[in-house]
């Protein structure tokens, strides 16, 4: 697969988990909170602050939809940014050095956050079955090249394969990354986070994938690295203490912390690869077990299992030469010099 380009960032194999912070609407409708979060967001280390660009009179039906914090359309216009505020938004990511990324809910978003000059497009799980708005985004992608990264919680497999068609029809899959997702608010029961699915996803349909995690803890963020996740997305907070649909179930900024600290930490302990670090190599040299002398041997003695004995350090020639496997390179042969009780043999002591 090739690598993606994302703003300044990189989506690949030999390039670091991207780390993308939700704020949705927990600014709670304020430019000044807003540019707080994503200050706060750039000094816990995450690479990416998330937004949503909601236009509640296109995308729903009023009064139609009730959250646990009140009907979401009017939740939605009290926290709304205009396209201007975002605007606004992507200019001080840029100035602050953490990259912009944005959620349509519309087709009208999505021209609306293309005009503004975003570098990728995300869309939420309840987008997944929208096919006309994929349509739009893959065509855009097929222009300027843009990466769609897409999530895909409360699917079955049907919904995200015709999702995914969407993007090998228009001829832009190498630019799609497929986040798997649970949508609760948060998940109570961890079995529902089918963390295997991100492998699952990345073998069948031969895309980047990531997670969007949405557990009040960094533990199934932090597994997801091993599964193979190229991106992890968590809702964030500068106080779970403030009303609102989504501090309740975001991270605070020590939490992201912690997060962005233990997935650098995960993915450099990836290695598949057996040897001899260097940091191990003090450890190696009094653990491991080395060839002595059993007991005062002779120059011109012949060695024998009876006069040599595996013991610590690990400084003299390997035990493993006192096993019929090797031993037919030491054993039977005869001492160069005399060998006292308890003598770390080199090969050097061996005619």
């Amino acid at each position: 697969m090739k690598e993606i380009q994302f703003g300044k960032l990189k989506i690949g194999d030999n390039n670091p988990v991207v780390i993308i912070v939700e704020i949705a609407d927990s600014h709670n409708g304020s430019l000044e909170t807003a540019k707080e979060m994503i200050d706060v967001a750039k000094e816990t280390g995450a690479d990416v602050v998330k937004f949503q660009l909601h236009l509640p009179d296109i995308e729903m039906v009023p009064g139609s939809i009730q959250m646990w914090d009140g009907p979401l359309y009017d939740i939605l216009k009290r926290n709304l940014f205009t396209p201007e505020m975002h605007k606004e938004m992507m200019d001080y990511c840029d100035k602050v050095g953490i990259e912009y990324l944005c959620t349509p809910f519309c087709p009208t978003a999505v021209d609306i956050l293309n005009d503004l000059g975003v570098k990728a497009f995300k869309t939420g799980s309840g987008e997944l079955t929208n096919l006309p708005q994929h349509r739009k985004i893959a065509k855009i992608s097929a222009k300027t090249g843009k990466p769609v990264i897409v999530s895909t919680g409360m699917s079955n497999w049907k919904e995200i394969s015709d999702t995914v068609r969407i993007y090998e029809e228009e001829g832009v899959k190498n630019n799609l990354i497929l986040m798997n997702c649970t949508s609760a608010y948060p998940p109570t029961n961890y079995s529902t986070l089918n963390l295997g699915f991100i492998k699952k996803l990345r073998e069948t349909f031969g895309v980047w994938t990531g997670q969007s995690d949405h557990t009040m803890d960094n533990y199934t963020a932090y597994a997801s690295v091993v599964f193979g996740a190229k991106l992890i997305e968590k809702h964030f907070t500068l106080s779970r203490d403030q009303d609102g649909p989504d501090h309740k179930i975001s991270l605070e900024p020590h939490m992201v912390k912690d997060l962005v600290n233990g997935i650098r930490k995960i993915e450099v302990a990836l290695g598949s690869e057996r040897k001899v670090f260097d940091e191990e190599q003090p450890v190696r040299d009094w653990a491991y077990h080395s060839v002595i002398a059993v007991r005062d041997i002779k120059a011109g003695e012949i060695l024998t299992l009876e006069n040599l004995i595996p013991k610590r350090p690990g400084s003299g020639i390997e035990a493993k030469y006192l096993d019929k496997m090797y031993s037919h390179k030491l054993i039977n042969k005869k001492a160069k010099r005399d060998l006292p009780k308890n003598t770390i043999l080199q090969w050097s002591d061996k005619e």
